[in-house]
């Protein structure tokens, strides 16, 4: 007290005089107002409580955005102290701090490990008890357990009550995750539309996905499991990974479930039953067959009613590859196989690699091996926009092309079916166009 002294104006609030060193002067100035580090500032939190300055420059007491949830939901009141709850991030990551409490004033992190954020605001009584003297922390007892227990039945109450249309996806995909005893009691969940398959594309495509909604238990739509079931001659049947997509165009719009109480939902199972074989040359893989027929079952049970798959590919198959067509197990439906080859057998090549491998290199390994199956196929055979290195292929070595010559199957034709290699050795090379 030896140390106050009366200042002989009058000046609203407290106003405090130190005397110190410049360097100490500084730090505490950049401290309370310097940009990158005014998050850290514990001034942080007195907003409608205190005005502050120090050497005439205004201090930030606005609650740092760490502490505010990233998407709100719900603003409401906890024994009459303001409450905001919404999901801690926009890619719905979890926090170790789900909770801020800003006791009057000091702000507070409490562990609670959540996808949801809190955001309490005490201005009078006691809703949770802060450690003393520090105020570092929140004592976990039933005060706690209690404001827990809140911001829990107030997430139920507004995935409960809120039109389907205005909820957040997200958020109610990480209500189910957090609480999935009181989620299996909402009346919606969350389901995503399943892009249909576009021939080229390559299996990280072949399980795509529309962004997700949220539907009704009451009105759902087509909800699909992931894997198709295949038919074998025999009758017996076994799960494919990849293919389902290529039915969509017979199924119509089908969903994947992606968070819900699966025992309220009917969700069913694509099985396929190609039919015989189409035999091809003497060397080619063995995996095309008539399209056959689709139908909707269980995992176990098969479809009651079969439907008859008309001029439409479908396919299916587990284990792609990144480097030779021959390595992946497809079971092809519908399909010529030189044009099998030319498109929808890229649905196999995978470009994802441990083995250091690049792009380029992968995908020219897996067109020269769906060329190589085309040439098994209708013989010696180069593509239409050929190249000089195609050509090469046919050049026994230590000869030289003379002449290209394009090959029509008639005069009437304006493209050519191959072409004729004439090499230095005199000897011809008859080659398919494709």
């Amino acid at each position: 007290m030896d140390n106050l002294k009366q200042i002989c104006f009058p000046a609203p609030g407290m106003c405090i005089g130190v005397t110190c060193s410049k360097t100490l002067t500084e730090q505490l100035v950049n401290t309370l107002t310097d940009g990158w580090q005014a998050y850290r500032s514990p001034a942080r939190g007195y907003h409608d409580l205190l005005n502050i300055a120090i050497n005439y420059t205004a201090v930030n007491t606005s609650v740092q955005e760490e502490a505010m949830p990233s998407i709100p939901l719900i603003e409401t009141s906890y024994q009459n102290n303001r409450l905001v709850i919404g999901l801690y991030g926009k890619d719905g990551y979890a926090t170790q701090h789900g909770i801020w409490v800003n006791f009057f004033g000091q702000m507070i992190q409490v562990d609670h490990y959540s996808r949801f954020q809190a955001y309490l605001e005490v201005r009078q009584g006691r809703p949770v008890n802060p450690m003393s003297p520090s105020r570092r922390g929140v004592i976990k007892d039933e005060a706690l357990n209690r404001l827990c227990d809140f911001i829990r039945d107030s997430l139920f109450e507004h995935f409960s009550r809120t039109p389907i249309e205005e909820i957040d996806p997200l958020a109610l995909m990480q209500f189910y995750h957090d609480y999935p005893a009181q989620a299996s009691n909402l009346p919606c969940f969350v389901a995503a539309r399943r892009k249909r398959y576009e021939s080229g594309d390559d299996v990280s495509k072949m399980t795509s996905l529309f962004a997700p909604q949220v539907m009704s238990y009451e009105n759902s739509p087509l909800l699909l499991a992931d894997k198709a079931r295949v038919v074998r001659e025999d009758g017996t049947a076994y799960s494919r990974e990849y293919g389902l997509h290529t039915f969509f165009e017979l199924t119509g719009a089908a969903y994947k479930v992606m968070e819900a109480d699966e025992s309220r939902l009917d969700i069913r199972h694509l099985w396929w039953k190609p039919g015989e074989q189409i035999q091809v040359v003497n060397g080619c893989p063995q995996i095309f067959h008539k399209a056959g027929h689709w139908g909707l079952g269980t995992d176990q049970e098969p479809p009651t009613e079969w439907r008859e798959i008309n001029n439409h590919v479908v396919f299916a198959f587990s284990k792609p590859n990144n480097w030779n067509v021959g390595n992946v197990d497809f079971t092809v439906g519908g399909a010529e196989p030189q044009d099998f080859y030319q498109t929808d057998a890229w649905g196999g090549f995978d470009p994802q690699n441990g083995e250091g491998r690049s792009r380029e290199e992968m995908s020219e390994s897996y067109r020269e091996s769906c060329e190589r199956e085309i040439r098994n196929l209708i013989g010696n055979a180069v593509p239409n926009n050929f190249s000089w290195d195609d050509l090469l292929r046919f050049v026994p070595e230590g000869e030289q092309i003379i002449a290209v010559t394009p090959e029509y199957k008639s005069r009437r034709k304006h493209r050519p079916a191959g072409v004729i290699l004439l090499l230095s050795n005199d000897e011809m090379v008859r080659l398919s166009l494709f």
